[in-house]
């Protein structure tokens, strides 16, 4: 079980990603926050921010190469930053569910 951490370009663009990938049954659940990221300093020393559109969803790690594929398929203009945080723990009840609503492997 992983959560999948897509960086989507606006919020937009993140709501796409999560019906594509639930219509699918790529993800179970997904949460959607937007976040200021800062970056090193310019040439007059002060940091550069950024705002970037954050989903985390839970799923199978089997299913991250799908969903790599999904993103790379749709989004071939602006793909997304795609990476994965595994779940260490999870209730045994929570993971049957996640492995009974999400796609087979």
């Amino acid at each position: 079980m992983i959560l999948a951490h897509i960086i989507a370009k606006d919020k937009t663009q993140a709501l796409q990603i999560i019906n594509l990938l639930m219509d699918k049954n790529l993800l179970l659940q997904a949460a959607v926050s937007e976040k200021t990221v800062y970056e090193k300093k310019n040439a007059e020393g002060q940091l550069i921010s950024t705002k970037q559109t954050l989903i985390i969803g839970k799923t199978k790690a089997l299913l991250f190469k799908t969903i790599n594929d999904v993103l790379k398929k749709n989004f071939s203009t602006n793909m997304p930053m795609l990476y994965s945080v595994p779940i260490v723990y999870m209730d045994e009840e929570l993971a049957t569910i996640l492995r009974e609503n999400t796609a087979k492997v």
